[in-house]
């Protein structure tokens, strides 16, 4: 089913498709995401999970049998209060977790943790190393609408196929180019996929796209030897080591096990083949069963394309539910990107084990 038929069932449903509910304040489908005065700096929560018409209950209390007292739907921005436990133990469920917004309690799965961070737009792009004009970007707004510079319907999957292409917090794209928008003045960076995706644009406010510096992505111990990160598909956890001493650990989201017991996620010891700032990512049928755009600090260790990355489209981390990818927080990857060996210039942004250099090892085990 298209998501454009997903967008006409929730209408179909009384509710506007693609509203946005911040605090007390409601926006129509109509209005323009560059109108909506997201406050700065504080935390909002953006439903992710699922596609355009997905729905979820607003409960009266952190528990999935309270009474229901809203609905929120796709791409619904809310003030994020805080993250509480449930108030009674879910046994089918691994996370207890809820988050606490103006309206009651969502189930903290179906919610990103975002923030409106505007930034000072720059007079010119930056020259890099290689010579060209361009840098890195990561969304610093919930969720922001882009502007095309060719017909939607000559797009890839996941801008052709939607009712409002857009973009969301943490993703990462490069910016090629820079323009005064010629009726609100704004400026406007011009954003692109280098990696993994078809040669297409799209314009978007200066304002919502921070840049990411050399600085920021420099290595992380560079000196320290012996390095290896442990992922343990019983528990969904994530640690880094180096030698004994365990020295970062996170919860994620791993491929769970398919028809023949088998874990999606290859189980044993890897070598890191690939690293990317951004990447895009696709598989399926007309690559519909997943299309998804600027995924930040990819770390590959398998051959069939099983990586390490950034994820802001759930928030399961501690659930076994991916295609195979180890999903993690966006801040967490990017520290494991930063960390693991070996280190990758900002420009192009992508190195590849075709180098001679000593990558760091990708164990996966089951318990």
């Amino acid at each position: 089913m298209k998501l454009t038929a997903l967008g006409l069932g929730a209408a179909a449903l009384g509710q506007t498709p693609l509203k946005r509910v911040f605090a007390k304040g409601q926006f129509s489908s109509q209005n323009q995401l560059s109108d909506i005065a997201f406050p700065e700096g504080k935390l909002l929560g953006r439903i992710c999970a699922g596609s355009p018409g997905a729905r979820f209950d607003i409960k009266s209390e952190p528990n999935m049998n309270a009474p229901s007292v809203g609905t929120a739907w796709f791409d619904d921005v809310f003030e994020w209060k805080q993250e509480v436990i449930a108030s009674s133990l879910d046994p089918i469920r691994i996370n207890q977790r809820w988050v606490e917004v103006p309206e009651g309690y969502i189930y903290a799965e179906n919610v990103q943790k975002t923030r409106y961070i505007p930034q000072i737009p720059l007079a010119e792009l930056p020259m890099t190393s290689q010579g060209t004009l361009g840098m890195w970007v990561e969304i610093v707004t919930p969720l922001i609408d882009l502007e095309l510079t060719k017909p939607q319907s000559s797009y890839q999957f996941w801008v052709r196929e939607t009712i409002i292409p857009r973009i969301y917090y943490s993703q990462i794209f490069w910016a090629f180019d820079i323009r005064q928008h010629p009726e609100t003045a704004k400026t406007q960076y011009c954003l692109k996929q280098l990696y993994g995706a078809f040669d297409e644009s799209y314009w978007v406010n200066a304002e919502v796209c921070r840049q990411i510096t050399e600085e920021e992505i420099s290595p992380i111990h560079p000196d320290a030897v012996d390095k290896r990160v442990v992922v343990d598909l019983r528990y969904q956890t994530l640690s880094c080591f180096e030698g004994t001493d365990e020295v970062f650990f996170t919860k994620v989201t791993t491929g769970g096990i398919d028809q023949e017991g088998k874990w999606l996620t290859p189980v044993g010891t890897h070598t890191i083949w690939r690293k990317t700032v951004s990447i895009h990512m696709s598989a399926g049928a007309a690559v519909g069963n997943y299309d998804i755009p600027g995924i930040g600090w990819s770390t590959f260790f398998d051959n069939e394309g099983a990586a390490i990355h950034a994820t802001f489209w759930h928030n399961y981390f501690g659930t076994a539910r991916s295609h195979g990818c180890v999903n993690v927080k966006p801040d967490d990857a990017k520290w494991i990107w930063r960390w693991t060996e070996p280190a990758v210039p900002y420009s192009p942004g992508d190195w590849m084990a075709t180098d001679g250099k000593k990558p760091t090892l990708v164990e996966v085990v089951e318990d």
